[in-house]
This record gives C-alpha cells, sequence and structure tokens, in this order.
C-alpha cells in the first residue's frame, strides 16, 4: 500500500490496522511521522526517526532513545480501542518528551538519593507526624542498604508527574497539531478507562499498590476512582503538591514536591519497601547502593496508566525557549512562534493590561543543570496538494497559523489600534487573568476532509444565503436602511417592537448592506458529553459558509480556561475579522472540548473585536452548554451575574445577542440570557429557517 492510499484510507476510516504489512510498511510510518513534520520544522529540530516493534514480551509500550522513538505495536496497551489514534497519541506523548522534558535533572535526582545526597530535612512542615516521617525518609537515603530500594519508587512518582506536565505542555503549546491531540485524547481516555476502581483493585491487588494507582490516577487527572478521604492519610495535602507539582516550571520544585508527596504517604510507602530485600553491592569496604531492579518491575507489573520514559539524552530545550519567550531574540522569536505566538494580557481591575512572560528560567534550575472535483478529492488532487499540505499547514502565506498580535506591552505601547485597551476592562472577578491568543493550524487531512464531513452543513449554507439574500438585496436598493438605533428619519412603526431600532438611515449610492456576525464557541470539556461539541462545530460552519456566501465579515472564536491555579483564558482565532482567510474553513476542523470555561472574557473578547467592524448590524452568536465554570471562584450566581453584565453591556453598544443550546443546556441558558436571546440548535436541520428569521428581523 502506497502512501497516497494510506492516506486516503485513513480518510475514509477504511485503514486496515490488523494488517501486519501494512503497520511494517515504511509508507506507514511515515504517515506518523507526517503528522509532525511541521512542527519538527518550526523548531528546526532534525526529526526523530519512528521505529515500529511488535514484541508481545515487553511491557513498554513507547519510549525515546537517542534520535528514534519507539513504538510497541505487540503490546495489549495498543491492541485494544482505536489502533490508529492510540499509536498517533503515545507518538504525541514522546514528542512531549522530546520538547519539553529535561531528563538532566532525573538524573541527578537520581544520583542524589543513590549517594545520600538528597536533602529533604530542608522541607518544612506544620506539623510533628509529617516531620518525623520527614527524618524517617531521610535515614532511608542516609543508609546505602536502604536507598536503592527507595530510589526507583521516587524515580516512579517523578515519571508519573513527567508525563503529566509533558502532556499539559503539548495541550498548551501544541493545540494546533490536530491529528496529535486527537490521538493524545484517545491515549489518555483509554489510560482513564484502565484505572480500576479503588475498592476493585484492592480486592486484586494489595493495598499499596491500589493506593499508587490511585496517586497515578489524580496525577495524570486530577481525580481519582472510588475512593474516600479516610483511604489516603494526608489526602488533601497530597493533592495540593499534586496540582502545583503538574504546573511548576522549575524541576529543582518538582523534586521538592514529589519528596513531599512521599513524605505524606511515609506509613505506606517504608512498610512496602520492607517488603523487598535491600539493595546495594558490597566493593572492598565500601557498600555502594544500588537501584532496585525488584521494586521497579514491581510497581511497573501492577501500576496502570503509566507509560515509558526510556532512554533519552533530551534536555528539553526546545521547550525552554517556546516557555521563556522573552529569553529569545527577537528574529528568533518570531520564526519560532509563529502559530504558538501567545498575545498574553494580564487582567487588571485597574484597567490596565501588561504583557507578563507565561514561563520563567530559574537560577537554581539553570545552577543545577549546569552540574550535569468541489464535493470529492480525487487521487490526482490527492498526489497535486501532497507536496504543499501533507498533514501541515497551506503555503498560502494568509492560512499559515499565525498570532493576532505582536507581544507586546499594551499599556506602554503606541498601539495604533486604540480600542483594545478597552480588552483589559474586564472587571474585579477577572482580575490578573490572562489572555492567550492562537491562530489555529489545519492539517492536510482538514483540508481534504471538510467537504466531506460537512456537505449537509455546506448545502444547509445555501439554502440559508437563498433565503437572507433577497432581503439584503431589498436593503441595497432601498433608499433607507431600517431598523437602526440611530438614523436620520424616525419610523413611529417601529416602536412597538421595543427593540430601540427606531431609526431609518438613508443610504448612500451603491451601498452594500453593513451586517458583520461574530460567533463564539465554549470549548470547555463538558462540551464532549452528549455530542455537542460536533453540534457547535456544525453550526460554525453553516454559519461561516453563509457569510462568505453572502460577503458579510465574519469572525469565529473559540475558547477554554487552561488547567492552572487561577486557570487562564486561551481563545482560539479560528476566523478572525483582521485576517479573513478563504481557508478558516479547515481550521474549523480542530474545535474540540478542552478544559473549563470563563465564559465572560472572551465573550467580552469577540464583542470588542466585533465592535471594531464598520457595520450597522451586528450579530453576536455564543454556543455554550451555560455552564460557567473555573478556578478560582467563577462559578454559579458570581459567573452568572457577570455574564448578565456584558450581555447588557454590548446589548446597549449596539451587538445582538444569540445564544445557542443543545438539548437539557436550555433551561441554563434562558436564566442566564434571556428567553429572546434563545437560540435552539440540538436539530441542525431546522437551524436554517430559525437563523433566516433573526436575519430578516435585523435587515
Amino acid at each position: 500500500m502506497d502512501l497516497d492510499s494510506i492516506i486516503k484510507s485513513v480518510r475514509e476510516n477504511k485503514l486496515d490496522l490488523e494488517d501486519k504489512s501494512v503497520l511494517k510498511s515504511e509508507e506507514f510510518e511515515d504517515y506518523i511521522k507526517s503528522t509532525s513534520n511541521k512542527l519538527y520544522e518550526k523548531y528546526k529540530l532534525n526529526q526523530d526517526k519512528l521505529k515500529f516493534l511488535f514484541d508481545k514480551n515487553i511491557d513498554d509500550v513507547s519510549y525515546i532513545k537517542k534520535d528514534t522513538i519507539y513504538i510497541n505495536l505487540g503490546s495489549k496497551d495498543i491492541g485494544e480501542g482505536n489502533k490508529l489514534k492510540l499509536i498517533l497519541g503515545y507518538y504525541a506523548h514522546e514528542i512531549g518528551h522530546r520538547l519539553f522534558t529535561d531528563f538532566t535533572i532525573r538524573d541527578i535526582y537520581e544520583k542524589s538519593i543513590l549517594s545520600g545526597g538528597l536533602c529533604v530535612d530542608s522541607l518544612e512542615f506544620d506539623n510533628e507526624e509529617s516531620n518525623k516521617n520527614m527524618m524517617k525518609m531521610q535515614n532511608y537515603i542516609n543508609n546505602p542498604k536502604k536507598s536503592g530500594k527507595l530510589c526507583p519508587l521516587l524515580l516512579f512518582l517523578y515519571d508519573i508527574i513527567e508525563d503529566s506536565r509533558v502532556e499539559e505542555s503539548i495541550y498548551k503549546y501544541l493545540s494546533n497539531y490536530g491529528r496529535l491531540i486527537d490521538g493524545l485524547n484517545e491515549l489518555r481516555d483509554a489510560q482513564y478507562k484502565s484505572i480500576k476502581e479503588f475498592e476493585v483493585d484492592l480486592a486484586e491487588n494489595n493495598r499499596f499498590s491500589s493506593l499508587i494507582n490511585q496517586i497515578i490516577c489524580y496525577i495524570k487527572f486530577r481525580k481519582f476512582k472510588g475512593i474516600s478521604d479516610y483511604h489516603i492519610k494526608n489526602i488533601e495535602k497530597i493533592k495540593k503538591e499534586i496540582d502545583e507539582s503538574i504546573y511548576e516550571e522549575d524541576g529543582i520544585k518538582v523534586i521538592d514536591k514529589v519528596n513531599k508527596i512521599s513524605i505524606f504517604l511515609w506509613d505506606g510507602i517504608e512498610e512496602y519497601l520492607e517488603e523487598f530485600d535491600d539493595a546495594y553491592k558490597e566493593e572492598l569496604d565500601n557498600i555502594k547502593p544500588m537501584a532496585s531492579m525488584e521494586i521497579e518491575e514491581n510497581l511497573n507489573e501492577n501500576s496502570q496508566a503509566t507509560s515509558t520514559i526510556g532512554m533519552t539524552y533530551t534536555k528539553g530545550e526546545i521547550g525552554k525557549t517556546i516557555k521563556n519567550s522573552n529569553d529569545i531574540k527577537e528574529p528568533i522569536k518570531k520564526d519560532l512562534v509563529k502559530s504558538e505566538n501567545e498575545d498574553i494580557m494580564e487582567i487588571n481591575s485597574d484597567k490596565n493590561s501588561t504583557y507578563k512572560s507565561t514561563m520563567a528560567r530559574d537560577k537554581d534550575a539553570l545552577k543545577l543543570r549546569k552540574s550535569s472535483n468541489k464535493d470529492s478529492t480525487s487521487d490526482e488532487s490527492i498526489n497535486k496538494e501532497n507536496e504543499e499540505l501533507f498533514d501541515g499547514v497551506s503555503n498560502n502565506k494568509n492560512s499559515i497559523g499565525k498570532g493576532i498580535m505582536k507581544l507586546r506591552n499594551i499599556k506602554e505601547s503606541n498601539y495604533e489600534q486604540k480600542n483594545d485597551s478597552k480588552l483589559s476592562s474586564y472587571g474585579d472577578i477577572h482580575r490578573n487573568i490572562r489572555i492567550k491568543i492562537y491562530r489555529p493550524e489545519f492539517t492536510y487531512e482538514d483540508k481534504l476532509n471538510y467537504k466531506q464531513d460537512n456537505n449537509k452543513y455546506i448545502k444547509a449554507a445555501n439554502e440559508l444565503a437563498n433565503q437572507v439574500l433577497p432581503f439584503l438585496k431589498n436593503e441595497v436598493s432601498s433608499e433607507y436602511s431600517r431598523n437602526r438605533y440611530y438614523g436620520t428619519k424616525f419610523e413611529v412603526s417601529n416602536v412597538a417592537k421595543r427593540d430601540y431600532k427606531y431609526f431609518s438611515k438613508k443610504n448612500p449610492p451603491n451601498e452594500s448592506p453593513s451586517m458583520a456576525v461574530a460567533l463564539r464557541i465554549d470549548e470547555s470539556g463538558s462540551m464532549k458529553a452528549n455530542n455537542r461539541i460536533r453540534m457547535a462545530s456544525a453550526t460554525a460552519i453553516l454559519i461561516w459558509e453563509f457569510c462568505k456566501k453572502c460577503d458579510i465579515p465574519i469572525g469565529v472564536y473559540g475558547d477554554t480556561a487552561d488547567l492552572s491555579n487561577t486557570e487562564d483564558v486561551s481563545i482560539y482565532s479560528y476566523s478572525d475579522f483582521d485576517n479573513q482567510d478563504k481557508d478558516d474553513c479547515y481550521r474549523m476542523m480542530q474545535i474540540s472540548p478542552k478544559s473549563n470555561n470563563r465564559d465572560g472574557v472572551p465573550i467580552k473578547y469577540v464583542a470588542e473585536k466585533l465592535l471594531k467592524v464598520d457595520a450597522d448590524i451586528k450579530v453576536l452568536f455564543i454556543i455554550s452548554d451555560g455552564k460557567p465554570l473555573a478556578k478560582p471562584n467563577y462559578k454559579d450566581e458570581l459567573a452568572k451575574r457577570d455574564l448578565k453584565n456584558v450581555v447588557s453591556e454590548y446589548s446597549r453598544k449596539g451587538i445582538n445577542f444569540f445564544v445557542a443550546a443543545i438539548g437539557n443546556d436550555r433551561d441554563v441558558i434562558k436564566e442566564i440570557y434571556g428567553d429572546n436571546r434563545f437560540l435552539d440548535i440540538s436539530n441542525i436541520n431546522t437551524l436554517p429557517n430559525r437563523i433566516s428569521m433573526i436575519l430578516k428581523n435585523l435587515l
């Protein structure tokens, strides 16, 4: 099977991955590598080689060794579920290690444990029990016969945390690479399902391994499965250290977190370790500690949802480059962070905004490192586009993922669009929250699949355009534009509508109807349920196609609240008013559920973008599950009040809001936004008529 056939089979969901001749082919390896070739090019890396293994006798599923990523297709972990997505998931995970993991720190951690040089007594605790456990752990490390047993357990916890940190970095910095993200989502779903409920696991396993599996579950997914507070002593303290470790950028501090977690778990750890023989080697008069292979094998055998880090020489230099964008000289920065370039603003209650670096290097960490056809695509067109679009970005200059604005200190710069300063006026409930703007890329498969997957929505857009265009033409041909908030002629008959659009305005010769449409999509994790995100994506594509057919400016923006202590806001600009692009429809294939949602910030952001468009009629469609939720306190009545204030403020400024809901979300939507703004999109077949009625009433 040649490469084009593999691409076509993937697109048509006909690739037979039970056929080992396919899996063993160079073309299949080339296809998997193609999902990341633009990523490697962007960060000026030599692309890792990819090697598939077919060994059922080894537990390792994936790992990096030198310049090669190994994926074991003989593993039972890949044999169950969507095999292609799981392969891509493990591939994405290992690429994450290549970019973001600094293994010099891990090596130094291991040597420190075995040499007795790990000073845990520098940690501070507020209770006597933890201080005693700290001393016990220090004694274990100082004992050359014992430290070899503790070493693999501490490294095991460190590796799981590093796995989670890597995956969070992938979601944060590589979210444009849809196939890789889709695969990682599949992998994480499979891993979560593999973890048993605590009581079930306990009945089949020993208590310590069952507890470790729950710790793994919390590290990876931030939740337990069937465990209660009384099952784990110090559970809240453990959760706090894990939460902080996942987003900690300083590798030294991560080690401190691992040590603290181990001290809180010490009673169980010590009991577990004593089941095994001491691990050491006697050399003349010297006792040399050795990492216990027995404990390492036991942990791997009895744990679930883990991946193998393997041997690698990566130091995570590219990850540091991505994260420490302030440390990059300007010409390099523009080259490196094209699609991931973030417009970041810290929201302050004094209505000023300042750029804040997402990451900062730590001096201690640096010291430590130094120490160590139209509706179908023919085979011919696939071949033709292969050079330009092989699972990467179009070479069209307008379609390459770009940061919407250059990174700048808005408060201090002479920014030409002065109205952008309004973006910082979000209110106290969003104090110190940062906004990051992404311009998603699209893949070769997105372009190939777009019409095939969305044919009925494109047809619906044509239907909608046919319904609305006559009204637009009438508006052009008439002497006056009606239903305006202001104008030169007062229309008495409009007063009965009570919508304040009581005026008409005389049209200049040959002026087109003046309308602009924006769409804000909630990409929170809860949108995954009940097919919400697919309906949201379909609605976005339908409205985008309609606007393009009617020459109406259209902006499509998705958003989520990042997984962090403050849950900053990431906004994905699929179609931007300032950068209109015929290929934006393909970017919308990347719409996906992510994390939480801080609705007030993105709605206000999109409303400000819409206000700047020169149009008389401005419509903002919101698609959401209606449940605002973000840390630390954005939920319930506080969040609802914030949303009501935002809608009220921008309605007064002339924006027409319509909020779409799917299924049982409608009651929440109506409560927050009002009955008159409610739009039911649960049935895509009726959507064109509903939108047509809305637009006809506005014209």
